[in-house]
């Protein structure tokens, strides 16, 4: 194929992959997506570019907004493009100029992205549409060529409209290698020259170029002292034949043992809790950096570890609030090996244990003295406690079609420690008034005349060694009752809207669902059967005879079985297995898959997988067609404007 039609063809494609490996609404959160990938020419050899798509979306999810010209500082990422300069640089060092040539071939690289107005993009994210604007471009070659050890600015040109954005790259002396005829344009900034750089592909600009509309033009310089210093990875790269593909592996573990403590054992106050998350690499290479993304659903975080001489890799993650978390780990890759994604693990943490003595009537939490100085500062401290303790109840619900068939594996860890064996005593708190004045004349201008209160002689048990600053609070009658402690798999139909749910239900709760198949609820407790440390299977199907759930041990064997038929005279029905209580326990979740049912008139009895095959291949099909269509279209646009678009007004233009 013409190189000059390439670019297009490559948008094309990344665009079909995209389609292709996004995975369905249902299905994001706990499916691994493949690599993004994509090539270029330079110099008459091939770049190979890989990137993750943990990285992808850690970008994504970063803040966009720019509210003045120094916030486009904050989208150069060197760090994340090193391996782009490195696989330049293999290219340039030896040549004349090595700093401008260096320079001229990333040019020549952004050059082939195709140009599409967008919004500001990180440079990853630019790599991975594989489009962008003058700022898109402009935000990856100026990191590309940062992290190539380049002193480079961004100039913004403010006087056109829209606006206009390339680099300005320093060097020592007027540029050798610019365009023959076209004068050389520098900008001087803190006492040094700065050459323009154009990174649009209207023309293949090099170092000194600058489009003649944009002489004379009103513009900002942006200095690039405070870019980002440190990413979570990096985009693998290299020359001549393709980066070889990796795997890294990932499992979560109890970070320390099971049994019980006292509470002379526990730091009372300190809720820290914590899981090893442990894997390797299938390269068995020491010292390479691991990244461990968390995220909880609305941030995430990031964190680091390195390899041992195995490939192994290890950290202990803590944390300290119940909920749901999303875990994958990432490596970036070498010079010969692309980066890879682990599979993505989804852990539902439930509530801590709270201190409670021999008898279940019994609990407590502690908090400082200091705030519990007052009977309505303690009544509000401790209710707020309670909700916390009561844990999550919903942790996630996955949309579902009917006729189709859904599998996912489990396991049951500890997240936690019960305090126990608490000495406790018995104590007599005499009768009193106590006369309490509300400060309202002060406040609002108004006289409140003092409340008696009357405190009746009461009878408590309470711990007999209370840590020092710390005062125990006492729970609600009702704690037991109320907390989310029976975590449950349900599958629901509400009017015909089908759902998995995951959640945790208190005992109230409980008591409220019919036992076997009577009614539209169908119900199995599998908890006596879960082992924890071990991965279990169930596999689930809808149809229009209703819908089931089977469990089955890591053997295949089946455990629990349970059905609910589909019953004319309601329009929701649902099958509730109970797996765990909940209170220091967490799940952790992964491989969910859903595909269509081929046979619809039968409830499956087996874990066999089926799809309708006409269905599954209709997409292809018609992206197919979309792709010839839309090549056809572009190719014959290209060529109308080869001979036209020349230079960078053009681009202005369409914008």
């Amino acid at each position: 194929m013409n190189f000059k039609y390439q670019k297009v063809f490559i948008l094309l494609t990344i665009i079909l992959l995209l389609l292709f490996i996004t995975p369905a609404s249902i299905e994001a959160s706990y499916q691994k997506t493949d690599l993004f990938q994509v090539q270029y020419e330079l110099l008459n050899q091939k770049l190979y570019v890989s990137t993750t798509p943990s990285l992808y979306n850690y970008y994504g999810n970063m803040s966009h907004t720019v509210n003045n010209d120094t916030d486009y500082a904050n989208f150069v990422t060197p760090q994340a493009v090193e391996s782009i300069a490195e696989s330049i640089q293999n290219l340039t060092d030896k040549q004349p100029y090595s700093n401008e040539t260096f320079a001229d071939a990333v040019l020549k690289m952004v050059h082939q992205i195709p140009y599409a107005i967008s919004d500001v993009k990180y440079p990853v994210e630019t790599i991975v549409n594989n489009f962008g604007d003058c700022v898109a471009v402009s935000l990856l070659a100026a990191s590309i060529m940062q992290a190539g050890g380049l002193d480079v600015v961004l100039i913004h040109y403010t006087g056109i409209t829209p606006g206009h954005m390339n680099v300005g790259v320093y060097l020592p002396y007027t540029p050798v290698y610019h365009t023959a005829g076209m004068a050389p344009t520098d900008f001087v900034y803190d006492n040094k020259t700065y050459w323009t750089a154009e990174a649009t592909p209207a023309d293949d600009w090099k170092v000194g170029d600058q489009s003649a509309p944009l002489a004379n033009v009103d513009h900002v310089i942006i200095p690039l002292n405070d870019t980002e210093q440190s990413s979570p990875g990096q985009v693998s790269s290299r020359l001549g034949p393709p980066l070889s593909p990796s795997s890294i592996t990932v499992n979560v573990s109890q970070e320390q043992s099971s049994a019980n403590v006292s509470l002379e054992q526990t730091n009372i106050g300190e809720n820290t809790r914590s899981f090893n998350i442990s894997g390797s690499i299938s390269q068995t290479l020491p010292g390479e950096t691991v990244s461990i993304y968390v995220n909880n659903g609305s941030a995430t975080d990031c964190f680091k570890t390195d390899t041992d001489d195995a490939g192994h890799y290890l950290l202990t993650w803590n944390f300290t609030h119940v909920g749901t978390y999303y875990i994958t780990t990432s490596w970036s890759g070498t010079s010969n090996y692309a980066g890879a994604d682990s599979e993505t693990l989804t852990i539902f943490v439930g509530p801590q244990s709270f201190i409670q003595f021999q008898t279940p009537d019994y609990n407590y939490i502690y908090e400082q003295e200091n705030l519990v100085d007052q009977m309505f500062f303690q009544s509000n401290i401790a209710t707020s406690e309670f909700r916390l303790l009561q844990g999550v109840n919903n942790f996630d619900s996955i949309p579902l079609e009917t006729n189709v068939s859904l599998s996912y594996d489990f396991m049951v860890l500890q997240a936690g420690q019960t305090v126990s064996n608490v000495p406790a005593e018995t104590i007599t708190l005499p009768g009193s008034q106590q006369t309490m004045s509300l400060p309202g004349e002060r406040y609002l201008g108004i006289t409140i005349p003092p409340k008696t209160i009357q405190m009746h002689t009461e009878t408590l048990t309470v711990p007999t060694n209370v840590p020092t600053g710390m005062e125990p609070l006492t729970l609600p009658d009702n704690f037991n009752q109320t907390i989310n402690d029976q975590f449950c798999f349900i599958l629901q139909n509400y009017s015909g809207n089908y759902s998995l749910n995951v959640n945790a239900l208190n005992d109230i709760e409980m008591s409220n669902i019919t036992i076997g198949n009577k009614g539209n609820t169908a119900f199995v407790n599998a908890s006596d059967n879960i082992k924890e440390n071990t991965w279990y299977n169930v596999t689930d199907s809808i149809t229009d005879n209703g819908i089931t759930a089977n469990l089955y041990n890591s053997n295949g064997t089946l455990i629990e079985k349970i059905a609910n038929p589909d019953d004319a005279s309601t329009d929701s029905n649902q099958t509730i297995m109970l797996v765990t209580n909940n209170v220091d326990s967490a799940v952790i979740f992964k491989n969910l898959t859903v595909q269509p049912l081929k046979n619809t008139t039968q409830i499956p009895e087996s874990k066999e997988k089926t799809s309708n095959q006409s269905e599954m291949l209709f997409p292809y099909v018609f992206l197919s067609i979309l792709l010839i269509a839309t090549f056809s279209v572009v190719f014959a646009y290209k060529k109308k404007r080869q001979n036209t678009q020349k230079h960078v007004n053009n681009e202005i233009e369409q914008k």
